[in-house]
């Protein structure tokens, strides 16, 4: 049996911090099969715009997301075996509305315009003030305590193996502390870019290094991590 699914239920789920919805659910949402969604985006591709209509999400992204979808209220689950996810933003919602032309279908995208895609910008309205209170000596403190999280997850992958093989006490701990803390890092990520992007780097006690805001900004690791 389905499980009816009420839009003003919808745990809240982001990418980017945008509101997104993966095609399973609006497929639900819509009263439609999710070939059908596939199908309108496969034949109409040059309709639809990444990054403008819709994210794909690979790699440790997709890892991360497939944490959030599996433990939300929303009845979307994502297969281990999954390579790669769709996630369709406003106007990705609107234009599969538009090319299904029902009347559930546009009902519904009235109820997420309303009730889902709108609790970002609500929710940056009661944060504005805050995000402009953080000092660049504090940001950059941060994005420093930040960029040392993400060399030490990477330092212990790189460890694990090694560690594993002489079957040392550490390497459970090792490989624990290298995978389990992935999400956490990455969403701490997220929430720096959105808090940093105003920071005036030119205040007289600002941040004189700037490679790790680099490094934050691209998710990079520094080149001598592996002659540790």
């Amino acid at each position: 049996m389905t499980v009816q699914i009420s839009v003003k239920n919808l745990s809240p789920v982001t990418y980017n911090q945008i509101p997104v919805i993966t095609t399973e659910l609006l497929a639900r949402l819509y009263g439609t099969e999710t070939i059908r969604i596939q199908q309108n985006h496969h034949e109409n591709k040059s309709r639809f715009i990444e990054g403008k209509h819709f994210f794909k999400a690979v790699g440790d992204e997709l890892r991360n997301l497939r944490l959030v979808l599996n433990e939300s209220q929303n009845e979307v689950k994502i297969s281990p075996k999954t390579r790669s996810l769709i996630l369709w933003t406003e106007r990705g919602a609107a234009r599969h509305a538009k090319m299904l032309e029902t009347d559930q279908a546009w009902e519904v995208f009235e109820k997420l315009e309303d009730c889902y895609f709108s609790q970002t910008s609500k929710s940056a309205g009661h944060h504005e003030k805050k995000t402009s209170e953080l000092s660049a000596k504090d940001a950059n403190s941060l994005v420093w305590l930040w960029d040392y999280a993400n060399r030490s997850q990477a330092l212990f992958r790189e460890l694990y193996p090694a560690l594993r093989q002489i079957q040392s006490n550490y390497s459970g701990r090792c490989h624990d502390y290298g995978h389990e803390f992935s999400y956490v890092i990455g969403m701490a990520r997220d929430v720096l870019i959105n808090h940093t992007r105003d920071v005036d780097i030119n205040e007289p006690d600002g941040p004189t290094n700037l490679s790790a805001w680099v490094r934050l900004k691209n998710k990079e690791l520094p080149p001598s991590l592996h002659h540790y």
